[in-house]
């Protein structure tokens, strides 16, 4: 059996709160995949962006808040060099844009609104009515690899 079959198989026997935490991790590692393709040393947007999943400061900043408020514990910025801390703000500022995604009326965002609101950045997405055709191209591109490679793995 390969291994996407095995990934998709495991998710479906899964209780539905764990299979949604999964689906988060398999998320964090479709975008890694699509900001630096998985370089845990990649810094872009001129040194403001940093890691695998390309965060920004702000990006940082809002996953340590959504950590403290679902009793996890904060990571410094300073630590971004390692990959599990990356990882870990990564699935928390994920786990933050779907929240902002669904208490924006959103019931059930899709992985590419989820994308978008970390990728374009959620007041960006909000300001365009949640319009995935009035993000940039390049945006809209990566929020599709996204979804395709999504798709892919838990189908």
């Amino acid at each position: 059996m390969n291994h996407i079959a095995s990934l998709a198989m495991t998710l479906a026997a899964m209780n539905p709160a764990d299979r949604e935490k999964a689906e988060m991790v398999v998320l964090s590692n479709c975008v890694a995949s699509v900001e630096s393709g998985m370089d845990y040393k990649a810094i872009g947007d001129g040194g403001k962006a940093v890691g695998a999943w390309q965060m920004h400061l702000v990006a940082w900043i809002t996953a340590n808040q959504w950590r403290t408020a679902n009793g996890l514990a904060t990571i410094k910025r300073s630590e971004w060099k390692h990959p599990e801390n990356q990882r870990a703000m990564a699935i928390s500022y994920l786990n933050w844009c779907k929240e902002q995604l669904q208490k924006n009326g959103i019931k059930e965002p899709s992985v590419e609104q989820i994308y978008m609101a970390y990728g374009w950045g959620f007041s960006n997405f909000k300001d365009s009515g949640f319009d995935m055709e009035k993000a940039p191209a390049h945006k809209r591109d990566a929020a599709q690899r996204v979804g395709n490679i999504f798709k892919e793995l838990t189908k």
